[in-house]
This record gives structure tokens, sequence and C-alpha cells, in this order.
């Protein structure tokens, strides 16, 4: 059988479907808010001890609004929280202690033990929630025999535990992180990668994803379909949603007779 992606009047015979993972398959707050919260309330600290915090917003250390408990409450979708590595945040980070005259080992070190404490409270916590219509469209198309994969700028083990948590991991077939690649998106090599490994072509692939990054790394790799999802517009998406009960899976009759 061959699947078919029914989407905003259009209909594309498919062979897989590659995920973005924070804020495409669960919700980027309730983690990244999370984490992001901590990160930037004892990087302020760590700045404003060296007598030479005055200057620094902190909001603008993660392209985060804080509300007036210090929780993040939005972010910027083009900013480092949600398109940045975690090697690349860490090093920004750094480099706002290195310019106020902390040395870089030391630098690199103080970011280092912040991100553990952060991400202790967020493995106790384990806040992971999915987007709406999510997991039934997941079982759909694994009905309809769809090869799934995952494509995250967050390191492959973060991904598969956070997917663990969400309780969807056995639906991929691959999880692909900014690791397990040389060049991270917008570069296509993360797609690449992943069809490779799913053994399908980009064209007969869609890519799905909440940031306008996501959708030009699957333009660059020449996927079929490329789909934002959010309440914002995406530059170069081809479809937008707000839910993944916009989508439908069928099968291709014409195809299968």
């Amino acid at each position: 059988m061959t699947a078919v992606l029914q989407v905003n009047n259009r209909e594309m015979e498919i062979d897989a479907i590659l995920f973005d993972k924070d804020g495409t398959l669960l919700q980027f707050l309730p983690l990244w808010g999370t984490w992001a919260g901590i990160m930037t309330s004892l990087m302020a600290e760590s700045i404003q001890a060296l007598g030479k915090g005055a200057d620094i917003a902190p909001e603008s250390l993660l392209g985060v609004e804080l509300d007036e408990q210090k929780r993040v409450v939005a972010y910027d979708l083009g900013g480092p929280l949600s398109i940045a590595s975690i090697p690349e945040i860490e090093g920004a980070l750094a480099w706002q202690l290195y310019t106020r005259g902390v040395p870089w080992n030391q630098a690199l070190q103080r970011v280092r033990e912040i991100r553990a404490a952060a991400d202790e409270e967020v493995e106790r916590e384990r806040p992971t929630m999915p987007l709406p219509g999510l997991l039934p469209f997941l079982s759909r198309c694994m009905e309809a025999g769809l090869s799934l994969a995952v494509v995250t700028a967050d390191q492959t083990a973060e991904a598969v535990k956070h997917l663990q948590w969400l309780g969807v991991a056995d639906c991929f077939k691959a999880v692909m992180g900014r690791d397990r690649v040389i060049n991270g998106k917008p570069s296509p090599e993360i797609v690449y990668k992943a069809c490779e490994l799913l053994g399908v072509l980009p064209a007969r692939t869609v890519l799905i994803g909440d940031t306008a990054g996501d959708m030009q790394t699957g333009r660059l790799a020449g996927v079929g379909l490329t789909i934002g999802i959010g309440g914002e517009a995406l530059a170069g998406a081809d479809v937008m949603i707000r839910s993944y009960d916009k989508l439908r899976i069928g099968h291709s009759v014409l195809h299968d007779a």
C-alpha cells in the first residue's frame, strides 16, 4: 500500500515523515522553559557576582521573555533556545562571562555547572507534553506503514530520553541528533542521513517542524513537502497547520490497484 498525506486541500504520496522534536512533537515551554529559566537565573547571578552585571538583561541571554516570577513565558523562534545546539548555547553563555573578565576555561566550566543544575531539575520534573493531536496522528502513521524519524538540534541521547518520557520512542525507526552529523540544521545533512537510515528518498518524504530553520533544512534537502506547525507563519513552509488534527493519512487507490 502507498500512504497518502492530505493537508489543506493538498495530497501527496509519501514513504516517510521526519519530525523536529521540540515544539513539533513535544510542547516547547514545559520542557525548555523550565531549563532556560534555571539557566537564565543562574547565569545572571554569576554575571552580577562579578560586579559587572548592571548592564545585563537576563532575557537577552537566551532570547526569552520572563514573567514577574522569572519564569519563561515566551521565546524567540529565531533565537538560540529554539535553534542552537547545547554546545552552541554553552559557548554563547560562556562568552558572556569571558567578555566580563573570566578566563575562557573557567567561563565554560561555570556554564557547564549551571547546565548540570538545569538538567537535574528537568530530569526530576520530566515536564514533557505532546502537541495537540500528536498521539493519534502517530498511531495512524504507523498503521499506514509509514517510516518515521526525528531530526533535532538536540543531542541524540537526550532526544531519545525525551521521547521515552513522552511515551512515543517506539514510534520512530531513527532518531538523528546534532551529534550524528557534521553540520547541523539548516544543513540538509541530517535529512539525508535520516532518509538513508529509513531507506527512502527525500522527495517522497515530509518534514514537519516549528521554525524557519526546519523549513530551510527541508527545502535544501529536497523533501517533497515542508509543514510548519504552530501559530506563526514560517518562511519556507509549503503548508502551515496549528495541530496534527489537520493532517489526514490515507492510501492511494489508483496506485494500489
